[in-house]
């Protein structure tokens, strides 16, 4: 009966060591199993100011139910005289070290004035329809980052194939998230005019009594295309009568532009031109006649140089120049004169204000210094009728 008691002792006994084992290992493995909790107080992420102030807000952390709050390492790289993102983190673990537990809390350091950014050129512009556009650029700074011209991005095109209006958005953001937006506006317009090209030769001879052919000339616009139909000629070439005639074409785009050119005829040889075009000059009668395709313009009564002293010269010339409101100067004199007209060395057509007559024998005795002196509307006459080259007869 001992012996059977004591056998059961020692069983007892086997058991509680087992349970006494097992109980210690559990308490062991928990001390290095175990898992804190750990949360942030206050928000995840926070923004604050460029050199402003930062309070922290700190975390909680239990461990089995109990509050160890004050076991959490916080390790803070903030520095709120830099922008930037900092993470704060926040740890924790359990009492042999390990299982850590991290919650991290984003503080953004910002500092609030916007970037500028200055377009170059002007912000409304002006391109001709089918040219190339090239943006003129543009400049972006900002107070903290300096000079951030790399980063700006723009939207929108321009289309020179289009007639319109268009706009192109220049955008920057700074290190703070700070952004701003310019508008550059660019129209596409047309003042350009069509193209026009003479069918034929620019100058032309037709013999007197000839026959006169219009072939007009090609007009082609960037926009509207071959718009050849649309040119209008002007000026009648008379072939009866020798002498030069232009011939003047125009035309028009759909967006009023204009483009000119002409075409110069020449009737007859420069004999025949010239007898028929020419303004003749007699010294003894103290005359001139202007004639213009055979038709006699202009007759008036002139002065010309005193008699053996400054005695215009005889002969064939021409108007070689024209020039308003000068002064003729000599040895003895100087003279302002309203219309000039050289047609050899110094010697020239010219309106003589200082005189009240003309013709007759004035310039006998006084006449000019071997100019032609001309009454004032005369000059002006022959100023603006009487074309550069034509010929100049003084007899």
């Amino acid at each position: 009966m001992k012996k059977r008691n004591k056998g059961i002792e020692i069983a007892c006994l086997v058991v509680f060591i087992i349970c006494a084992i097992s109980c210690l290992a559990w308490f062991v493995l928990y001390a290095y199993l175990a898992v804190p909790e750990i949360a942030l107080k206050g928000e995840d992420e926070i923004t604050i100011p460029l050199n402003g102030s930062y309070e922290e807000q700190g975390a909680i952390a239990k461990l089995d139910n109990k509050d160890v709050t004050d076991r959490i390492k916080i390790d803070n790289p903030l520095d709120t005289n830099k922008v930037g993102d900092y993470i704060i983190k926040y740890s924790i673990t359990n009492t042999k070290g390990k299982k850590e537990q991290v919650v991290t809390r984003r503080v953004k350091v910002r500092e609030s004035e916007k970037p500028t950014i200055i377009l170059n050129n002007k912000s409304n512009m002006t391109v001709q329809y089918g040219s190339t556009y090239k943006d003129p650029g543009y400049t972006a700074n900002d107070n903290y980052d300096g000079n951030i011209t790399d980063r700006v991005e723009i939207q929108g095109e321009v289309d020179t194939k289009q007639i319109g209006t268009y706009k192109l958005y220049y955008t920057v953001t700074d290190s703070s998230e700070n952004s701003v937006t310019v508008i550059r506006t660019v129209k596409v317009i047309d003042t350009k005019g069509p193209k026009l090209t003479l069918n034929g030769k620019s100058y032309t001879i037709v013999s007197l009594n000839g026959t006169y052919k219009e072939r007009g000339c090609k007009a082609i616009d960037e926009h509207d295309g071959d718009i050849s139909d649309k040119v209008k000629a002007t000026g009648r070439v008379n072939t009866r009568v020798a002498g030069y005639y232009t011939v003047n074409y125009t035309v028009k785009d759909s967006f009023g532009n204009t483009s000119t050119a002409s075409r110069k005829v020449q009737v007859g040889t420069q004999e025949d031109i010239d007898n028929a075009n020419h303004i003749l000059i007699s010294i003894n009668e103290q005359r001139l006649w202007f004639y213009q395709n055979g038709i006699l313009q202009l007759s008036a009564n002139v002065v010309t140089g005193t008699r053996g002293v400054n005695d215009t010269p005889r002969g064939s010339f021409r108007i070689q120049g024209k020039a308003q409101n000068i002064y003729l100067r000599g040895p003895d004199y100087e003279s302002f004169v309203n219309y000039w007209m050289p047609i050899y060395g110094d010697i020239g057509m010219h309106d003589a204000s200082w005189r009240s007559t003309f013709g007759g024998y004035i310039y006998q005795t006084s006449g000019s210094h071997g100019c032609i002196n001309l009454p004032y509307y005369v000059a002006e006459n022959l100023y603006y009728n009487a074309p550069i080259g034509i010929l100049v007869k003084v007899v």
